[in-house]
């Protein structure tokens, strides 16, 4: 079984990688402990799961961090991590497109569709890398990171854990952003980030500290 920890839209997306997989609807349920309402496509073809009680009874089971959101899929993956039942499911979209030359990607990962990740880079655990979104070589992507759809990010860069780059950002190459930064939607970034940081413009310039410091 492959429990896909979320029922919102981004978890809709995930089922729709695994059916490219192969898994058929029998084989996926959902898990959210907090929505009252749910897309009725989740409710007509899959079981949900109301209770980390009942999903710790399963004897074994697969997953999938279907939540965005830094904070929240750190907080999720660090409870399930704990289960002995529970092993991650490494989330990759047949149509992203991976280079050979000695990536390494760890597990509890999103990548979605139409990505492109080309050589020599570093995608930790936890991270969402979200629709077509470029990755040049040599890049660091620190934990429970979110890459927005469209993002483009120049060979290089660094990107600390629990980073937030929004919807058509960009990063110059050799860009460093530090734990918690919040790049806004549509930003160039043409030089270092500071940890817990909102930057945004073009050129991307400070704006805030952020609320959540990791």
């Amino acid at each position: 079984m492959i429990v896909i920890l979320g029922a919102g839209g981004f978890a809709l997306e995930c089922a729709e990688i695994l059916y490219q997989m192969g898994f058929n609807h029998s084989e996926i349920s959902f898990f959210d402990n907090v929505s009252s309402e749910f897309n009725p496509y989740i409710l007509e073809n899959h079981q949900i799961i109301r209770s980390f009680e009942e999903l710790e009874s399963f004897k074994e089971f697969n997953y999938v961090i279907g939540i965005g959101n830094p904070y929240y899929r750190k907080v999720f993956a660090e409870k399930i991590e704990k289960y002995k039942n529970a092993t991650p499911l490494k989330l990759i979209s047949p149509h992203a497109k991976i280079g050979n030359i000695e990536n390494k990607i760890s597990d509890e990962v999103n990548i979605m569709t139409g990505t492109i990740i080309t050589s020599q880079c570093t995608i930790e655990n936890g991270v969402l890398i979200n629709l077509n979104c470029t990755i040049g070589h040599n890049t660091f992507i620190g934990k429970y990171s979110e890459i927005c759809p469209g993002v483009s990010i120049s060979g290089n860069c660094h990107i600390e854990e629990g980073v937030f780059v929004g919807t058509g950002a960009i990063l110059l190459p050799k860009i460093r952003i530090g734990k918690g930064a919040v790049i806004a939607a549509g930003a160039i970034v043409t030089s270092d980030v500071p940890a817990n940081t909102m930057y945004a413009g073009n050129p991307a310039k400070f704006k805030k500290e952020t609320s959540v410091k990791w």
